[in-house]
């Protein structure tokens, strides 16, 4: 035995010990209800101890690198216990042991702590499986596949000590130019409910006191998926019909039938109400109409906004009354957690918030504990830990994600498969040779890249030659010490005063030389300096040695702004989030440039670069290598920089110098093939006008580069399907594609159709569809229909299809959509195989909201439509009755 197995189990040992030997009070009986049991600690406890249930503590505050920390841990929360941590991703099981058997010894009730992390595409913590990006997920059109996706999470996760997972998101998607549009599922309600419902039923598994399920947390609740302009917790300026038509039936199922406990409210306002305040979302809806017995917890800062952002509230103590009057439960690293605590409990005793709110809360989390089991059994095995962590079987559901993931736009004259034994390849752009997982991804993966995947897929004989062309942003390059000087020009660098606040306001906390600006900060900066909230400022001279034509800037992901010889040449103070701003300049050898540098950080990490273009972008390396070969794959798309949190985005188009690699790739006369890894769609009209073969791979996981070549070379024949219409302008937006009939867009310069529709996607071989039928001609409002369609393969090779059903309510009391999705099934078959696929129709699927807003199905016609696409279909239709 190990000795961190041996730790483990001597921990079990005296814990079990311990519990034997204590009272048993009602609370401690596995065999009664749960509602009993919570009921019961809850009479138990003081108000002191149930604000502590109510609150989030950082990950950091108990541990010592990666080893427990016991003075850290009392000096912290001493014998009161703790709600929830977040950000602790254990590493062994010696540590997270410890930590929970020093939490339940240190709280007269024996509480255990409630471990939470991050799992929108994998358990973040490091060494775990990567799955494609959300959008990439919804892609496969598979539930099945999202079940053991979901599946492989839990038990990841659940193995390190953790029980509860911020994900999946199930916002839906209809504002690409939002940075976040890659962590949703897609445009589509449907899609989105079906796929995210597999997803938290793989997280939940059959029970969640098995060691391999965690409680999933949709979030962001709710219609944070649709703010004006793309802008991060912009204001979503819908009405309530829009509301609970097309973004909350996908809650709605993942908690009813999916039995999801956790919710994330999100930063933005509905319809004027910001969601952390809302109590008609969060209470009328989500708990009286929904039955919700889980716990909603803020967005990281979104009680803060309310007062910060929305001004809604005049106080940080107003803010938190709102929120948990309207229904929040659990802040997230808003506010202290002495001052959270220390305020509700002011709230409480003067008469401000009730007990029944405080109730609400604090035994929300305790039901929680109690369905996971953990006073039962807090502790985890180290072998399970080591057995799960990223498994050959958890590999294997990687891969089968990211080729399922996969979606061919374009393949003229069959230019696709490539063969495996050509000459040579060319593999270009600034994504071939990078890892390319999205955002909130696992910790310091690094995923197999499509150069990598192709070298592994061709044979032995085929050369392959690789050039970047051109950097994915032109950043050009740090300034290096040398160039920089100190303000009394003694020595190199820049003089660095960091402030414990936002605004450069008092003294420094820390004053230092920085010999260069390349920073990346995940925390704090240094000794002092908080994590999130604080200052810098820079100050000092640039001497260049040469002259050139060029241009000077700062990459930051917050505000920056700065000053040349006393004038303000880059200002970004106010606007924040940027992957560089620059502003251009001649430089002279031997002058000296008065520099001063401002930024502040708003929370979440931060980046701050000074860069030149010292050295020029020079495309003609690529271009030799495209013309000495006989194929190029030229790899575009973005990155983490161009789209994630607070990476929102006022143009479509490729970043940067990439369509002026593509089209001098193109120009040599090589065959071209491009392969996107991106997280929106993009605004590709010159490629799809001039490129052969287009294949979208988004990004695609750790074995995504692997997928792309099986796909590019045979291996896979290619079945996703868009799960988000492509645009061909911003200026078409928004436009996916069930908007309402009278959504008629009469441009002068630009046509009213996307560049690709919601559900597109090609395919190595052919699939024909035929007899079209219905159960039923006439149906009454409460029965159900039956929908059947042959489907054959008539191609050339075995592949799979992804069959659509789409409904028309013809003529209704509100307007509805001319075409809604209502069902779909991917299925394999071989080359000419015919199969039977068959579909349900009824209340839930084919209601509406009426004009008194009430659910139900309207008498009159019915058209459906069946097809590999949206546009391709057979048609047919019945009729409800009116009773």
């Amino acid at each position: 035995m190990g000795k961190e197995i041996y730790c483990s189990f001597l921990l079990f040992c005296v814990w079990s010990i311990g519990l034997a030997q204590q009272p048993q009070y009602p609370y401690q009986d596995s065999k009664l209800p749960v509602e009993e049991r919570v009921s019961d600690l809850l009479s138990r406890m003081s108000l002191e101890e149930k604000v502590r249930q109510m609150d989030m503590y950082k990950g950091e505050y108990f541990k010592n690198g990666e080893q427990f920390d016991s003075k850290k841990t009392e000096l912290k929360i001493g014998r009161l216990g703790v709600g929830a941590i977040h950000d602790i991703y254990p590493k062994s099981a010696k540590m997270i042991n410890s930590l929970q058997a020093y939490v339940m010894e240190n709280n007269r009730w024996g509480i255990p702590a409630l471990i939470m992390a991050e799992v929108l595409h994998g358990y973040s913590g490091e060494g775990n499986t990567a799955f494609p990006m959300n959008i990439g997920l919804g892609s496969t059109w598979d539930p099945g596949l999202m079940k053991k996706v979901g599946r492989v999470i839990g038990s990841e996760a659940r193995a390190h000590g953790v029980h509860y997972g911020l994900g999946p998101v199930l916002g839906i998607g209809r504002e690409p130019r939002w940075g976040r549009i890659a962590e949703t599922l897609g445009e589509d309600t449907y899609l989105a409910s079906e796929l995210g419902l597999a997803m938290i039923q793989g997280m939940q598994g059959d029970s969640l006191s098995s060691d391999n399920a965690i409680i999933a947390e949709p979030k962001h609740f709710a219609v944070h998926s649709y703010p004006q302009a793309g802008g991060n917790s912009s204001p979503v300026i819908v009405g309530e019909r829009t509301a609970r038509e097309d973004f909350l039936p996908v809650f709605e199922k993942a908690y009813k039938e999916g039995g999801a406990l956790g919710a994330m409210c999100a930063y933005s306002e509905l319809d004027g109400v910001p969601c952390a305040a809302n109590h008609w979302l969060l209470t009328d809806v989500l708990r009286k109409e929904w039955g919700f017995k889980g716990i909603v917890i803020s967005d990281l800062g979104a009680i803060k906004y309310l007062q910060t952002t929305h001004f809604v509230t005049s106080s940080p103590r107003e803010s938190i009354k709102e929120a948990v009057a309207a229904g929040v439960d659990m802040q997230f690293y808003d506010f202290s957690n002495e001052f959270w605590q220390k305020t509700l409990m002011e709230l409480v005793n003067e008469g401000e918030l009730s007990m029944n709110e405080i109730n609400r809360a604090a035994g929300g989390v305790l039901r929680l504990k109690f369905l996971l089991g953990l006073f039962e059994h807090p502790f985890i095995e180290e072998t399970k830990m080591q057995e799960r962590k990223h498994s050959l079987e958890n590999q294997a559901i990687a891969l089968e994600a990211a080729h399922k993931s996969m979606v061919l736009l374009k393949n003229e004259k069959n230019l696709l498969p490539l063969n495996k034994n050509i000459k040579t390849i060319a593999v270009i752009g600034p994504n071939a040779n990078e890892s390319r997982l999205g955002g909130y991804s696992v910790r310091n993966k690094k995923g197999i890249t499509v150069l990598e995947g192709i070298k592994q897929v061709v044979d032995s004989s085929v050369e392959v030659l690789y050039e970047q062309g051109v950097p994915l942003i032109v950043k050009g390059q740090i300034v290096d010490q040398e160039y920089l000087f100190t303000p009394d020009k003694k020595g190199n660098g820049l003089k660095g005063e960091y402030f414990d606040n936002r605004n450069l306001e008092g003294s420094p906390v820390l004053t230092r030389i920085d010999g260069e600006l390349g920073f990346d900060w995940p925390w704090s900066p240094g000794p002092g300096v908080p994590d999130d909230q604080f200052s810098v400022r820079w100050t000092g001279f640039l001497k260049p040695t040469e002259t050139f034509e060029g241009w000077l800037g700062l990459s930051s992901d917050d505000g920056v702004r700065m000053w040349v010889d006393e004038q303000l040449i880059v200002d970004n103070w106010n606007k924040g989030a940027t992957a560089i701003v620059t502003t251009p300049m001649r430089f002279e050898a031997g002058r000296e440039y008065q520099i001063r540098i401002e930024m502040w950080e708003g929370g979440w990490g931060a980046r701050a670069h000074l860069r030149w273009n010292l050295q020029k972008v020079d495309l003609e390396p690529a271009i030799a290598a495209a013309k000495k070969s006989d194929v190029a794959i030229v790899v575009l798309g973005e990155s983490n920089e161009l789209v994630e949190e607070n990476r929102d985005v006022a143009t479509l188009e490729l970043h940067g110098k990439q369509l002026a690699l593509i089209k001098a790739i193109q120009e040599t006369g090589t065959p071209v093939v491009a392969v996107l890894l991106n997280g929106r769609p993009l605004a590709i009209n010159w490629v799809n006008d001039h490129v052969p073969a287009i294949l979208e791979s988004w990004f695609p996981g750790e074995a995504g580069g692997r997928a792309v070549a099986d796909v590019l070379f045979g291996n896979f024949n290619p079945a996703g399907r868009l799960p988000i219409s492509f645009p061909k302008s911003v200026g078409q937006l928004p436009i996916y594609y069930n908007q309402k009939p009278s959504a008629i867009h009469r441009y002068v310069r630009e046509s009213q159709d996307p560049l690709y529709d919601f559900g597109f996607g090609l395919s190595y071989t052919k699939f024909t569809y035929s007899n079209l039928r219905v159960s039923a001609s006439e149906i009454h409002k409460e029965d159900k229909i039956l929908v059947h369609v042959d489907v054959q393969n008539t191609g050339d090779f075995d592949g799979e299809e992804v069959v659509q059903l789409y409904i028309n309510d013809v003529y209704s009391s509100v307007t509805t959509p001319r075409k809604t999705l209502k069902g779909f099934k991917r299925l394999f078959l071989k080359k000419g195989e015919k199969s039977t696929v068959s579909f349900e129709l009824g209340p839930e699927k084919l209601s509406i909201w009426n004009k008194d807003m009430e659910r139900g199905v309207e008498p009159g016609d019915f058209e459906i439509m069946v097809g590999g696409n949206l546009t391709d279909v057979l048609k047919t239709g019945f009729k409800v009755l009116i009773n």
